[in-house]
């Protein structure tokens, strides 16, 4: 019984892997506001019964665009989560593999942070949704640990206003993230936009440390970084990188 199900759980990865992909090719063609299901069934070799029923909606197959995409970017950090240094310079591994999943993956890097939001978490299965949640939460809790780190290291100040947690998700979320995720994201009974003020108010001025430092010795560092464990991906998102292919499909519409 146990092998029965798990070749029917590798046929319906089989399935999934076709769907996204030909999810991703529609929304490079298109944009994500051309992405319809119709659509993808009719480029797909998928009876559209068999379809719905593993996609029943766009939001679920975005959803698990961003859940392939956030996997993509956990990877990326798992090749340098052993890098022997500073906290600060931790997270520039963190900035690095943000930079290379931003470039190398631009539609699943979008849809992510669509993903999270709330609008298309209410029209997805919560358990896809957990599945979600529990990846992003691997990232955030990372930086949290490079945060508290810096913290305990004397090296990282972060303003007493925010927890080190939010100060992670921002991390995670870049400003485009968290705009898009804005209605799902409520703390300390203050919304997304207040604690976002608070973030580029204070806590990047004042915390004695910018991720994107133009400090000689942070540039050198994060140079070491993509050659020591990225050199594979440098040379495949130079390839990508021309006038007609922008470095983020976030400067895009997406409706």
């Amino acid at each position: 019984m146990s092998e029965k199900r798990s070749r029917s759980r590798q046929v319906e990865e089989e399935r999934l892997r076709e769907i996204t992909q030909i999810a991703e090719d529609i929304i490079g063609e298109k944009g994500i506001g051309g992405l319809t299901l119709q659509e993808a069934i009719s480029r797909s070799s998928i009876s559209r019964g068999t379809f719905y029923k593993l996609i029943p909606s766009k939001e679920t197959l975005i959803t698990y665009l961003g859940i392939k995409g956030v996997n993509f970017w956990l990877e990326l950090v798992r090749k340098a989560i052993n890098y022997d240094a500073l906290s600060r310079e931790r997270l520039l591994v963190l900035y690095a593999s943000h930079v290379l999943f931003n470039k190398l993956k631009p539609i699943n890097y979008q849809c992510l942070f669509i993903a999270n939001s709330e609008s298309n978490k209410l029209l997805v299965n919560p358990d896809l949704n957990d599945i979600l949640d529990v990846r992003v939460n691997d990232l955030i809790n990372y930086i949290d640990s490079c945060i508290k780190l810096g913290m305990k290291e004397g090296n990282l100040d972060v303003d007493a206003n925010i927890d080190s947690i939010d100060l992670a998700f921002f991390i995670w979320a870049n400003r485009y993230g968290a705009t898009v995720t804005a209605t799902n994201y409520k703390i300390s009974n203050a919304d997304l936009t207040h604690k976002y003020k608070l973030f580029t108010d204070y806590s990047l001025d004042n915390m004695n440390w910018k991720p994107l430092s133009s400090e000689l010795n942070y540039e050198r560092v994060l140079i070491d970084i993509f050659k020591e464990f990225y050199g594979k991906e440098i040379k495949m998102a130079k390839k990508l990188h021309t006038p007609s292919n922008p470095f983020s499909i976030t400067e895009q519409a997406f409706g």
